[in-house]
């Protein structure tokens, strides 16, 4: 069963459609590379979808761990402006709730692997938002968007958190 909806031409670059993300409860927007077949987009959405419970908690404490951080990296006015958004305290799968549009990213595979990013906007990194990087189901990075795909070399998801 196809997973991806509404898949239409994005831009030069992208194909975009909508899946339903059950770890957020809601539809999302997804884009795929023009590169990236159809049958990999799928295999993708099926993972993004299929992740377990314990891969959804882990996700999640590391986003509720870049959270902190940047907490402590901005200055005092700042954060008091983010906690009034978002609590200090959040945690679990809570810290879901503050990722604005969060989209799936399907780029061009390199090799047999399964590997996709989602991204979205967070009040505690205004200016790059958030993006967690999924490889056969193993979370490689968690942190600002920086569009390394599931194919960078391990040292570039190297977080300070």
């Amino acid at each position: 069963m196809k997973q991806i909806k509404n898949i239409k031409e994005q831009d030069e670059y992208f194909l975009s459609g909508t899946i339903y993300a059950p770890m957020f409860g809601k539809e999302i927007d997804v884009l795929i590379e023009k590169e990236a077949d159809s049958e990999y987009a799928e295999q993708c959405a099926e993972a993004f979808i299929g992740l377990s419970d314990a891969e959804v908690n882990h996700i999640c404490k590391r986003i509720c761990d870049y959270h902190s951080y940047m907490l402590e990296e901005w200055n005092e006015e700042f954060v008091q402006e983010i906690n009034e958004k978002v609590p200090a305290d959040v945690s679990g799968r809570d810290i879901l709730n503050y990722i604005e549009k969060p989209t799936l990213y399907v780029m061009m595979p390199q090799g047999e692997n399964v590997g996709y990013s989602v991204a979205g906007y967070c009040e505690w990194e205004p200016e790059h938002g958030i993006e967690f990087i999924m490889k056969d189901n193993i979370l490689l990075y968690v942190g600002q968007q920086e569009c390394l795909g599931a194919w960078a070399d391990p040292d570039e998801y190297e977080v300070d958190f």
